[in-house]
Formats: structure tokens, sequence, C-alpha cells
């Protein structure tokens, strides 16, 4: 949001951020924003480990249920954001024209709908309970198989796909009842109206090639990926650790994921086969000190008939390990010495794997993750692991078939979906043009707080009812006249075979008259 911010403040438009307390942190390097509101605490440390350990063991095929503890939590924010969002709205000295938001934060709907105030939300997928798509079964971050549309999945796994929603209904009416609830304690007597198209601009921070293509009505851009034009450079440290290594697997699962014990030791059996055989020569391994918790130090690998020490690895005393609280990702993954990432598939993430032109091994662990772990190996740049059911030794197998790579299709697929992706990237200017067409559109068609004729870039299908807007009309006319034309037809042959006699002595009877 903040690079979008950024080209608009290149315009000229003034650009003020709101946000939870302390994550202002974000504005470091976005010093064009003028002014910053504060918004009240989110989740707490240990709230935000507690979901995190959630998310880490769910499984999708079980449904929403064991999740819901997470949504829940980030959708009680909703009450304060609503109460400091509706005082700068109400506030004409603080009023903004335009609103751009994180798709988590919903209260911006509700300024939408109370004050008319144009808005665009971001999202790193394709928004789900919205825009369906008759060939993509199922909600997007809530597929069941690695299959993406319908024309490579059975019939049976696109109906288990549709069905994931159904079979979550008890859970999601217990949702609504209780956002309805928490929305009325706040003195908010209406809900947000449903569509299945928006009525203002939602924006994807992916593309087509990593996202599957479809038909999206104007008010929806993929616009990804959006990232910054600059980047953090890589330290010494790491400089002189890619000089020295020439084959060299980068990890990153994620800043907050953290991950068992157990999978640590899968996985590092797995790299230390790899290392073994020549596949690589060195491994950069980025894992926050929330990451680490699970890990028992004093583990003792085998490798090459030595003994190593979990611990060791750790503080970086093997010469071809090194594990980094934070790695500067985008300037490790340009380095040409980098020949593979082993990721979760997190949106970003998986946008710069690809702008960046590394294959990659998925572990999804989460929503948007594990649909972009499929949506990689789809792209034929990535390999796959269940964070359920992956092995040490299957890790090592996905390294040697990316890395010797015997048809060269993983390189070549790299390339392509890099030259894609750095066309895309100029779409964050695309995004700043569409928010500059809903804001100009909004100011000369809004008077007095009436809208005086609708959205520019709305389909005219969101205005009418479904009965007209697809010719359902039209269809039940004709296939009315039909009936009736073939009614009619049927009873009068049946009355003509039935009376022939009757009928043959009239027209002779008229035709002697007539003679």
């Amino acid at each position: 949001m903040l690079e979008i911010g950024k080209v608009l403040a290149e315009l000229g438009h003034t650009v003020e951020f709101a946000t939870l307390d302390g994550q202002a942190h974000w504005l470091k390097d976005y010093d064009f924003v003028s002014k910053t509101y504060l918004m009240g605490p989110g989740p707490s440390d240990a709230e935000y480990e507690e979901h995190y350990l959630r998310m880490r063991k769910w499984d999708t095929s079980k449904g929403l249920a064991e999740v819901m503890n997470s949504k829940y939590l980030f959708d009680s924010g909703w009450t304060a954001e609503y109460k400091h969002l509706k005082a700068i709205c109400e506030d004409e000295a603080t009023k903004p024209d335009f609103m751009l938001a994180d798709f988590f934060v919903e209260a911006v709907k509700d300024m939408h709908y109370q004050f008319q105030m144009p808005i665009a939300t971001v999202w790193p997928q394709m928004p789900f309970l919205m825009i369906p798509c008759s060939y993509i079964p199922g909600q997007p971050g809530f597929t069941l198989d690695m299959a993406l549309t319908s024309e490579t999945m059975s019939m049976w796994s696109r109906i288990r796909n549709d069905l994931v929603v159904v079979h979550a209904l008890p859970t999601i009416l217990k949702w609504v009842r209780w956002t309805k609830q928490m929305r009325r304690r706040a003195g908010v007597n209406y809900d947000i109206p449903r569509q299945s198209k928006p009525d203002y601009l939602i924006f994807i921070n992916s593309f087509f090639g990593l996202g599957i293509p479809r038909d999206l009505p104007p008010l929806v851009a993929a616009v990804g990926p959006i990232l910054a034009d600059t980047y953090p450079p890589l330290d010494p440290e790491l400089s002189s650790f890619l000089h020295t290594h020439k084959k060299v697997l980068y990890i990153a699962l994620g800043t907050h994921i953290i991950i068992s014990h157990a999978d640590s030791i899968k996985i590092i059996s797995g790299i230390l086969s790899a290392l073994s055989s020549g596949l690589i020569d060195g491994v950069i391994w980025a894992v926050a000190k929330s990451g680490r918790q699970d890990l028992d130090r004093s583990h003792v690998f085998t490798y090459q008939d030595q003994q190593l020490v979990l611990g060791d690895l750790l503080d970086g005393k093997h010469a071809d390990w090194t594990f980094q609280f934070f790695a500067p990702q985008r300037a490790v993954l340009e380095h040409q010495n980098v020949v593979l990432y082993f990721t979760h598939g997190g949106g970003s993430s998986a946008n710069e794997a690809l702008f960046h032109g590394k294959p990659a091994i998925c572990m999804g662990i989460f929503s948007d993750q594990i649909a972009n772990t499929a949506r990689l190996v789809a792209g034929g740049v990535a390999e796959s692991l269940n964070k359920f059911t992956f092995t040490g030794d299957e890790l090592y197998g996905k390294i040697k078939l990316i890395v010797e790579d015997k048809e060269g299709l993983f390189a070549l697929n790299s390339r392509r979906l890099r030259n894609i992706a750095r066309v895309a990237s100029r779409r964050k200017y695309l995004a700043a043009d569409l928010i500059e067409e809903v804001l100009y559109d909004t100011e000369l068609r809004i008077r007095d707080g009436k809208m005086i004729r609708p959205m520019h870039l709305q389909t005219a299908d969101m205005r009418m009812s479904i009965w007209k807007a697809r010719n359902y009309d039209i269809m039940a006319t004709v296939t009315l006249s039909v009936l009736m034309t073939g009614s009619l037809a049927w009873w009068g042959t049946r009355f003509i075979l039935g009376n022939k006699k009757a009928i043959l002595t009239t027209i002779q009877s008229y035709a002697h008259r007539f003679i």
C-alpha cells in the first residue's frame, strides 16, 4: 500500500497513514507520509504466537473450525478501527478524499457505506466469496488439491473443493452472528451489502502467471507484484558467504512461522544429504528468534563422519551454513550464486521468487501459502512439500530434481516468469491511475451527499435484478413462446387428425358450392 502511496505522492497527492499502535515503523523508508494516525493496540505478542502455532497445525481438508479463533482475533479489531476511522471522516479538517486499505481492515467498507467514501482494498490473491469463476472450483486459499482449474480436475475433486464452504457453514454462520453482535454493540445497525462484484476498487498483489487467468470486472485489477524499486543490500557477512559458495540454498519459511523441532530435523537432514552429494555447497537460513523456540540445540547430526550439533549450526560454527535472524531477502535472491529458494509460499515471497527468477521448493503452512504453492508448481518453477507428511529424503529428492534440472525446464520457466513479473511490477502505477480515476469520478458524480450518476467503472448488472441482468426474463419469454407454439401445433394436429372426415366433408361442401 505504501508503494502505491509513493506513486500517488509523486503525482502530487497528500498521503496520510493510519495503523495500529507499534506499526508506524513501516514508514521508515516512506518519508512522503505527512501524518500518522494510531488506532489503538493490535494483538499482543502472545496472541500472535498462539495464532501462528494454531495455523501451523491447520489442515484445510478438516475445514475452518480449528482456525476460527484467529479469525475472531483479527476481526475483533474492527471496533477500534471503526471508531477511529469514523472520527477521521466526520471531521472536515481530516476527512480524506480516498482510502486505500489492507483487506483485513473491514471498517473502511463502513466508511464507504456511510460517507460514500471511495476506497480500494489490497489483497494478496483473488478475494474469497466474490468474483465467482465457473472454471475455478472452491475459494482462493481454501482449495484441497494442487490442481487449480476444472481443466485438470476430476468431477469429484471439483465437487470436494466447492463443498469446502458448504461444510463450513455452521462455523461461518456462528461467525456472522458474532460479527453482527459486535457491530450492534458499536451502534452500527446495518450490514455491509455483499455483492459478487465490488462497488469499490480491489487490487490484487499478484499477476497472471502466478495467479490463474480469469475475467475481472473493471473495478478489480491484478497490479502485482508490488515491489519497492530499491531494497537493502547484502551485509558484509552474507556478501562474503555468497562470494565463497557457488551453489547456495536460501531458506526463509516466513517471519513469524514457528517450525517444529521435528520438522527442522527433517529439513536439515535432507539438506545435509544435498550437501554431501554436491548438489549445493552452502545454506542461508533466515529464521527469526521466535521461529527458533521449538529447536533443541543439543540435537546431533551425522555428516561425512562428523558429528554436527544443531546449536553450532545456529551459531555459525560451520563454514557452509549461516543462520540469520534477518536476511535482505531480495538481495539474496538476486545473487547469481543462489540456485534454489525453500519458501513457505507467502504472497510476498512468491512474488519475489518470480521477480528474481529463482526456482523454489514450497511448503505452504496456511491460507494463500498453500494456494501459492500449487500455483508455483503449475508454473513449472517449483516442487512442493506437504507440511504434514514430508521427509528428509523427499526434500533431498526435490533439491536434486530442481538443481540438476535435466530437461532445463525449471530454468526456462524461471526466466519466463521472471520476465513476466518484471513487466507486471510496473502495474503499481496502474493502481495509482485507477485510484485517480475513481477519485475524479466520485468528486463530480456526488452532489450534497447524493449520487447523481453511477460509478463509471461499475458494470450495469450490479444495479439490476439478476432476472434482468442475466436475461432470464428473455429466456423465460422465449421458452414460454416456444412451448405455447408447440402446444398449439400439437393440439391442432390432434384435432385435425381426429376430425379428418368431418373436415374433408366440410371442405368438399364448400368446394361444391363454389363450383
